[in-house]
């Protein structure tokens, strides 16, 4: 959606410029419905609005595509507010990019590990247990007939024991790669396959038709939830072997990720005891009200929140006529719900969206390119965290929409965060005491 910004320049005689700030200080003197507004100076009608109608909510995602994203995800959180959260990942793997090796008569296996490499990145506290336990995948991964991608919810049938584990603490700035011992039980029948140029891999989809691929999924003493990262190079099956010649030469044999697109991860919630706890498939949304003034983001987890503005169009009965220059929205995180742990989304976007919730446009600002709230950290109070947006187009269509064309706001991550990251918000509606959203639309009047 186009958005003209109007810049106010020398002021005709004829033209009352009138600063209104919504959602300011209140001390109304006279209210309309979803709004109220104090006339402070008849005769220059100077005109302080202090409070607008918005109703905010915590929607849950039907499903979030997870495929693609470049990210492994394993482990799971127990966060306060958005619940136990339990991730996992599917992944298939490719025959040695240089061709399948010829292999000496005396090459004898010694062992095989699954490597992977971080990211980094611990959602939850980085001094707790990582439990990572590596399942052999049993069904086909792929998505469905009409659809590119998987999603969170999609699971695949694997062996009921996990053929290897690592259990360590794993340090975001100096564990760069992970090593999971396999057994030899699966390594050396594969390690015979290629000493004997067997059939099953001769080439890449008749390998894919006896090793589906592999999964990682949590075990029981894990603490956090690990990124790993997810390309070609990243993920690496390697089967250890030496050769008996006058000197012991080692070896080994390279399988790395296959088909990225065809790599998800999978997520699933307990929101017992939190304040979404009553979220459900038949119960998709909940008012800020139910929340203590609250509404929470994190769409990995199938969560967002929506604002609407239902009066907004209230603003054209301060006068007969008017024009409004310039809208801003000010999102504050609440203090106290963010910290390294629970890190925030650097950036989210607005979408439009409709009745049903369906995004038709995300905003743009004043000079045409996205917005991403231009974020504020506050590391000192935690007062003054904030996401700002230019909202002044969106402003202008709802004052002169119908019921029909009426649109509602989405606050969301950018699109490669929220299929990859754990990053969330927690945010104050017009009501909370701590941390409020809020309005300011600059506009002229005209008598």
């Amino acid at each position: 959606m186009n958005s003209t910004f109007c810049r106010l320049g020398c002021a005709r005689p004829y033209i009352k410029i009138l600063v209104v700030i919504l959602l300011a200080t209140a001390y109304s003197a006279c209210d309309k419905e979803g709004f109220s507004y104090d006339v402070s100076d008849q005769q220059s009608s100077y005109i302080v609005a202090d409070t607008v109608t918005m109703n905010m909510q915590t929607l849950l995602l039907d499903s979030v595509p997870t495929s693609g994203t470049g990210i492994l995800l394993c482990g799971r959180q127990q966060d306060p507010y958005f619940g136990s959260i339990t991730a996992g990942t599917f992944f298939k793997l490719q025959l040695p990019s240089g061709g399948n090796p010829t292999l000496e008569e005396s090459a004898t296996f010694d062992s095989v590990e699954l490597q992977l490499k971080t990211n980094r990145t611990i959602y939850g506290d980085t001094t707790r247990m990582q439990d990572i336990q590596v399942y052999e995948v049993l069904q086909t991964i792929e998505s469905g007939d009409d659809d590119y991608y998987l999603y969170s919810h999609n699971d695949f049938q694997t062996a009921s024991q996990p053929l290897g584990s690592l259990q360590q603490v794993v340090r975001p700035s100096e564990d760069t790669i992970l090593r999971i011992k396999l057994p030899a039980s699966y390594g050396a029948p594969l390690f015979q396959l290629f000493k004997n140029k067997a059939n099953e891999v001769s080439t890449q989809t008749i390998f894919l038709e006896y090793y589906k691929g592999l999964a990682l999924k949590p075990g029981s003493n894990a603490g956090n939830i690990i990124s790993l990262l997810a390309g070609d190079t990243s993920v690496i099956l390697r089967l250890h072997y030496h050769i008996n010649e006058a000197i012991t030469e080692e070896r080994h044999i390279d399988l790395n990720l296959y088909d990225q697109s065809l790599q998800f991860n999978q997520v699933s919630t307990d929101r017992t005891g939190t304040p979404l706890a009553a979220l459900s498939a038949s119960n998709n949304a909940l008012s800020s009200t139910q929340t203590g003034n609250m509404t929470f983001i994190q769409p990995l987890s199938g969560i967002v929140t929506r604002i609407d503005m239902p009066y907004i169009k209230g603003l054209a009965s301060v006068g007969k006529f008017f024009k409004v220059m310039r809208a801003t929205l000010t999102v504050e995180p609440i203090a106290g719900t963010y910290n390294d742990y629970y890190t925030l989304p650097p950036a989210m976007t607005l979408c439009e969206v409709d009745k049903q919730n369906k995004v038709t446009d995300t905003l743009i600002d004043s000079y045409g390119s996205y917005q991403y709230g231009n974020l504020i950290v506050d590391n000192v109070l935690h007062e003054n965290t904030r996401y700002t947006y230019d909202i002044t187009q969106y402003c202008i269509n709802e004052i002169n929409s119908t019921d029909v064309n009426s649109r509602g706001l989405l606050l969301i991550p950018t699109r490669g965060a929220y299929m990859s990251s754990f990053n969330r918000a927690v945010i104050g509606d017009s009501k909370n005491r701590q941390n409020k959203i809020s309005i300011q639309v600059y506009y002229l009047l005209y008598n």
